[in-house]
């Protein structure tokens, strides 16, 4: 059966009407879409909004987020504070400002503010190109190079009372002070006092409660000099193993060195020479 011209031009104008009709299907469906999509005024200024106002949050395009090198450098040259020996923390107590508990380590000099007499004329107050001017050097920390430390230890089963305690160490002339531990001081011919030795309570965290101390009980108590410190170190030594033995026979403990063995006269010896070569190593940094 063959088929006709006209049935043939009639099934192109079918193809052709399908394709028109599809055609318009489309264009109508973009139109709807596009209708449907509103802009946000607030994108739309938000290149010319200020820096601040914008909203980090909002998709644009890549930033270069810079890193405060000032800011790097300061926190990598930040001193590290030296360790402090204790048995089981670094410090009888952690000094949270130089205002609430001294540091152990040395003291900050203060620098003497400048002034001017009174009837002084002002000097020229005409604007000057401004100075850059170097910071002042920071007077050197004593550096602690050595501490000499000894124990003082119950024997078993036996605790120091705290009322004796606290008479022994009174009557070895300690006196409660910084860091809430007992310090023994000498008057120099200035007037001022030396700081000679220290007492701590050997168990954490180190320090004393001077209202309670009397109800209290101690499993041992720690000696301690540091390095530098007093003007004559070998004679602070001694009259440190002074107080001790004294501690130790009235209160029948026994000390021990900063290993917890016993003090023996051969250790005493070495502690001798500690000081001695502490002293001689003083004595040549003086002379450079």
């Amino acid at each position: 059966m063959g088929l006709n011209l006209e049935t043939l031009i009639g099934i192109l104008v079918i193809l052709i009407l399908l394709i028109l009709a599809d055609g318009i299907r489309r264009m109508l469906r973009d139109r709807g879409r596009s209708l449907k999509v509103r802009i946000d005024p607030s994108v739309r200024n938000y290149q010319d909004a200020p820096a601040e106002e914008r909203n980090p949050e909002l998709l644009g395009g890549p930033r270069v987020v810079q890193r405060n090198r000032a800011a790097d450098n300061q926190a990598d040259s930040e001193p590290v504070a030296p360790p402090v020996i204790m048995e089981k923390e670094d410090a009888p107590a952690t000094p949270t400002t130089e205002a609430s508990q001294p540091d152990l380590f040395g003291e900050a000099a203060v620098a003497p503010s400048e002034s001017r007499p009174r009837g002084s004329a002002p000097k020229n107050t005409a604007p000057r190109p401004t100075e850059r001017r170097e910071p002042a050097p920071q007077p050197a920390r004593k550096e602690i190079l050595d501490v000499i430390v000894m124990h003082l230890v119950a024997n078993p089963d036996v605790r120091f009372p705290g009322r004796t305690l606290l008479q022994q160490l009174l009557e070895q002339g300690l006196r409660f002070g910084d860091m809430n531990i007992f310090h023994r001081h000498r008057q120099t011919a200035s007037g001022n006092d030396e700081l000679l030795f220290s007492v701590a309570n050997a168990l954490e965290p180190g320090t004393f409660d001077i209202d309670t101390m009397e109800e209290q009980t101690f499993r041992a108590i720690t000696f301690f000099m540091k390095l530098p410190g007093p003007a004559k170190p070998l004679e602070s030594l001694e009259r440190m193993l002074t107080s001790a033995r004294a501690l130790a026979e009235a209160l029948d403990a026994e000390l021990r060195d900063e290993q917890h063995s016993v003090l023996t006269p051969q250790t005493i010896e070495h502690l001798r020479a500690r000081v001695q070569d502490f002293e001689r190593r003083q004595r040549l940094a003086d002379a450079q």
